[in-house]
């Protein structure tokens, strides 16, 4: 026991000083008084040693009423929406849990009193709470500000001023479980574009292209590169705290308010002061309402404009335009030009779930339910899963329901058909044509980083006794693709004319062969039906889509890369007889 101290527990204070020529304790406590709102000495008490523990007994006794009625208060009228549990982890004293639980009581229309912000506020300021690391970020003296240009033209925001997607979860817990998962929140973590960066990036010399390869950490994980808690792929990604290396998270996307420029990632966030004060959550809804946090109607969030802020990347440096997603979108007949008519990006990307691709050839129904757990009941809720065709990452991270709808909506994006000669003969060069038709992507196929993705045509003719006249499109033992093969893809050039696959690099494109959407592109295949063939032939033909090499896969992941799933998009078989 200290010569002199301070107790304090639920708002009452007590002062023990010792009296060393009586053997006593001068024992004073006081208290909050609730109504006058001033201290009233409740007692001096001259005692004895032994019986100074009884004494701290009773008080103790008294501040653990104060602090239950304070815990029965938050149950009862606080944790509908914030959990108790999540609320004593956090490391905040009186005067701060005072000014949430008051902001709090502003948007509980009457249900939270003064008196209950006071108990409130009391019960959790004095609970022990572990200290949680907070998340590194660089004083500003350290930032190195790069010259001016257009990569950096954003104001600088700090990892505390938003919210982690968990606490989102505790409002809207079938959002969260969309959105974890999906490859929004893996944009950071995905194995092959963090391999894949890091190599590109020990190959970029030049200045413009470094640039580049920021400019893939500024996507990937814009609050991290906002924060200035990273700059490039030369940064330790394992070191970026929690809230960034989540990638594109909740709070992230529905803070943005201002679009300075389709594409790269040139728009503006404006944030809030964290769990303690939310920003106004931008989204699709007129009605909407939180007790949490403010909300505000954002015709931005319903266009394929806001998907395009991300999803039409051009090199940082020379502007070569390499990724044009929402300028496929918006040169195709998806964009009529009426708000009637058009299908954007959201009518078939939110309305994705299991068992339902939402594609262009496809229903794209309505999903009833509830936007928040405790929410009136709407006609439709936009989902967030997120997966376009990625059913690699998607597998390699364990998200299987996410990597399912990848294959989903890749088997419901396109379609073939078997054109054939008016005959054919034995010992005569014959041919037939696939007709390639994008019938379900409001982009071309395949889209995004199409350097890397393949999407190919399989192609096989037996006769009647299973012998193969024809093969085109098959994969050796290693996983490669054979050289003859129809390949839909971009190929990249650098200043030399040379094909490059490393973005940084890139000047110039060398080849595209991709298709428009609703769009088709027809493949010719010659082959010759030998004298001993036996009617019919057997004509196979398969789309395949993978999303990077096996032989890429190994080079980034090493020889231990597990096999990159193929997914069949759409297989037809037909007769022919001679």
């Amino acid at each position: 026991m200290p010569k002199s101290g301070y107790w304090i527990k639920s708002g009452y204070r007590i002062l023990a000083k010792e009296d060393p020529s009586t053997n006593t304790f001068l024992l004073l406590i006081s208290v909050q008084a609730r109504k006058e709102n001033r201290k009233l000495i409740l007692g001096g008490f001259i005692m004895k040693k032994a019986f100074f523990i009884l004494v701290i007994i009773f008080a103790a006794s008294v501040a653990f009423a104060s602090a239950q009625e304070g815990k029965e208060l938050f149950e009862r009228k606080c944790d509908k929406c914030h959990s108790l549990g999540r609320s004593l982890r956090k490391t905040k004293n009186l005067a701060a849990w005072n000014r949430t639980i008051k902001r709090m009581a502003r948007l509980s229309d009457g249900l939270i009193t003064e008196k209950d912000v006071k108990e409130i506020a009391k019960y959790l300021a004095v609970k022990e709470q572990p200290i949680k690391p907070v998340a590194y970020e660089k004083p500003k003296e350290d930032v190195k500000v790069p010259a001016e240009h257009e990569l950096f033209e954003f104001k600088k925001v700090r990892v505390n001023q938003f919210i982690e997607p968990s606490v989102c979860s505790e409002c809207h817990s079938e959002k969260y479980k969309q959105w974890n998962g999906s490859m929004h929140s893996k944009a950071f973590t995905d194995p092959l574009w963090r391999a894949a960066t890091k190599l590109f990036f020990k190959k970029a010399v030049k200045q413009e292209e470094i640039l580049e390869m920021k400019a893939c950490v500024k996507c990937h994980t814009p609050l991290g590169f906002r924060s200035y808690n990273i700059s490039s792929p030369g940064d330790n990604y394992d070191k970026l705290a929690e809230l960034p290396a989540q990638g594109i998270f909740c709070n992230w996307c529905h803070n943005i308010n201002e679009v300075k420029h389709i594409g790269n990632a040139r728009y503006e966030v404006t944030p809030g002061g964290g769990e303690d004060d939310p920003s106004t959550m931008l989204g699709p809804l007129k009605d909407a309402s939180s007790d949490f946090h403010p909300t505000k109607y954002s015709k931005l969030h319903t266009k394929s404009e806001f998907c395009g802020l991300c999803h039409n990347v051009s090199h940082a440096a020379n502007k070569l335009p390499f990724e044009q997603t929402y300028d496929e979108w918006k040169h195709s007949p998806y964009n009529t030009g009426n708000p009637e008519t058009t299908v954007n990006c959201q009518d078939c990307h939110m309305r994705q779930k299991p068992g339902i691709p939402a594609t262009g050839k496809t229903r794209r129904p309505d999903n009833p339910g509830k936007a928040a757990d405790d929410g009136p009941d709407r006609k439709h809720v936009w989902t967030h899963y997120f997966v376009g065709a990625n059913a690699m990452a998607t597998k390699l991270l364990k998200s299987d329901m996410h990597a399912q709808m990848a294959v989903e909506r890749l088997k419901n994006a396109a379609d073939l058909e078997i054109i054939k000669s008016d005959s054919y003969r034995k010992n005569e060069l014959s041919q037939i044509f696939i007709k390639v038709i994008n019938s379900g992507a409001g982009h071309y196929l395949p889209t995004g980083i199409t350097e890397i993705r393949q999407m190919w045509l399989d192609v096989k003719i037996t006769d009647s006794r299973r012998k193969t006249i024809f093969r085109s499109g098959s994969l050796d033992n290693k996983g490669n693709i054979d050289e003859n093969a129809v390949l839909y893809y971009t190929q990249l050039g650098n200043e030399k004319g040379e094909p490059v696959l490393n973005v940084a690099l890139a000047d110039r494109i060398l080849y595209d062969h991709r298709i428009p959407p609703r769009g088709y592109m027809i493949e010719k295949y010659t082959f010759q039906i030998p004298s001993d063939a036996i009617s019919p032939l057997t004509v196979e033909t398969t789309l395949k889509y993978r999303s990077v090499s096996q032989s890429l896969a190994r080079e980034l992941l090493g020889d231990s890369a597990s096999e990159i799933p193929i997914v069949d998009m759409f297989n037809l078989v037909e007769k022919i007889e001679f």
